[in-house]
């Protein structure tokens, strides 16, 4: 038996710890209800075809130059410490350069959503099939999912908060009278998605986007890319730099065609060089040929008819496939990445070795940056309503112990739960102990005498 004086420290102790519980879980509970938005942020974009330039005034065609043209383009975007926390948008096509005139019926095929308040399903819109003569988009769905639940602006709370797609039947750029330099002949789609997850303990800000297509037909279909493998690029900001992340699936080509031998491209360092002839009844010719000049010169408006020149003799064109590197950068305070999935260019080589890109074309180019403040979660996120959404790209929530709906639910390391019933059952404790230590007291007392 403990002697008297011991058993009434250890009885008082007891009786301090149990007493500081109650007012523990009244502050534990008042902070979870104020959830104070931090520093979580993502950000999130797929273009399915982006041109980011085109001059075809070398070739001796009267077109030119235009730059930042973006088609069937995905955004979405996520802000806890914004008044409007999450964002998606999809829209068939996306002009950043003046002097592409786009139909008001091209404009239009747009969707979004925002949140908060948070929607219980995807704004939707089909869009019948466009020409916008320097690109034909064939028809499909666009698709904006915004969601945000209060939680989430502190990461007590985790789970997708924006996710956008946008899927087409067919894509042509530069569609002549039969066929197209870039030709997309299938169903394509692509995807960004935004939210939080939990990675090692923490909440963190996930932004991820992909595109999905399966083969491209170039130069009127003289050469075919078949895509064996699509790419994915998902940037996961912790907070701390040794847990953050890049993850990036690159895409596996396979590129065949008539004089063409059969070979794969699966890294960033090795491209795919076809030489064409400026004369005779070459690919590219007999597209250029049959190019709706009109139209084009209707829709650019900027075309500068000065620098026109119809290429020498020796003159011929190089048609380069190649895959985009990955460019990313990551710290304590933010996580950033781009890929061009892959990158199609068209180059005029001359005497003298001189070079000219008359086109440079974007297939599946991938943005997504985030930030999470670096401050450890000790309690695990509860994961939100996820929208319908590859389970692939969108973040992954946490998930609570079976039959538990939430924070409280007593699984480690969860909130504990707000309400009188805890906070009762502690003090209740607390009183029989120290009923039960005085008891033990006067029985000590009485045996000492």
């Amino acid at each position: 038996m403990l002697p008297p004086r011991r058993f009434r420290l250890l009885s008082t102790g007891l009786l301090a710890v149990f007493a500081a519980v109650p007012v523990l879980i009244l502050d534990n509970s008042a902070s979870a209800a104020s959830c104070a938005p931090r520093a979580y942020a993502a950000e999130s974009s797929a273009d399915l075809v982006r041109l980011t330039a085109l001059d075809l005034r070398p070739l001796g065609v009267p077109v030119g130059p235009v730059a930042d043209l973006a088609l069937a383009s995905t955004r979405s975007t996520m802000d806890a410490r914004k008044p409007v926390s999450a964002r998606a948008a999809a829209r068939y096509a996306e002009a950043g350069v003046a002097g592409i005139k786009l139909s008001p019926l091209f404009l239009s095929s747009a969707v979004s959503q925002q949140a908060p308040p948070s929607h219980a399903g995807p704004a939707v819109y089909n869009a019948l099939s466009q020409d916008a003569g320097i690109a034909k988009v064939g028809t499909g769905d666009l698709s904006a999912h915004a969601t945000w639940a209060e939680k989430m602006a502190c990461g007590q709370q985790t789970g997708p908060a924006g996710v956008s797609s946008a899927a087409i039947a067919d894509l042509s750029v530069l569609p002549s009278s039969s066929s197209a330099l870039v030709r997309v002949p299938r169903n394509l789609s692509s995807q960004a998605v935004t939210g939080l997850r939990t990675v090692g303990g923490r909440t963190a800000s996930v932004a991820a986007a992909e595109i999905e297509l399966t083969d491209l037909r170039l130069l009127n279909g003289a050469v075919a890319v078949k895509v064996l493998k699509p790419p994915k690029l998902t940037a996961t900001a912790t907070g701390s730099a040794r847990t953050s992340s890049v993850e990036y699936s690159n895409p596996l080509l396979e590129i065949s065609g008539s004089g063409v031998p059969t070979q794969r491209l699966s890294t960033p360092t090795k491209n795919v060089d076809i030489t064409l002839p400026l004369t005779g009844g070459d690919p590219l010719g007999s597209l250029l040929r049959g190019l709706n000049l009109p139209v084009l010169n209707s829709l650019v408006g900027n075309v500068r008819t000065e620098g026109l020149q119809v290429p020498g003799p020796e003159a011929y064109a190089t048609l380069r496939i190649s895959l985009g590197a990955l460019d990313n950068s990551i710290t304590n305070a933010s996580v950033d990445a781009e890929a061009a999935s892959l990158r199609i260019q068209l180059i005029l080589c001359g005497p003298n070795q001189a070079q000219v890109t008359v086109l440079d074309l974007a297939v599946g180019l991938l943005r997504t940056s985030a930030t999470a403040p670096n401050v450890p979660v000790v309690s695990s996120p509860t994961p939100s309503a996820s929208p319908s959404a590859s389970a692939s790209v969108s973040p992954s929530p946490s998930t609570s112990p079976a039959g538990c709906g939430g924070p409280g639910c007593g699984g480690p390391g969860t909130l504990p739960q707000t309400g009188m019933g805890p906070v009762a059952y502690v003090v209740g404790t607390g009183v029989l102990l120290a009923l039960l230590g005085r008891l033990m007291v006067l029985l000590a007392r009485r045996r000492s005498v």
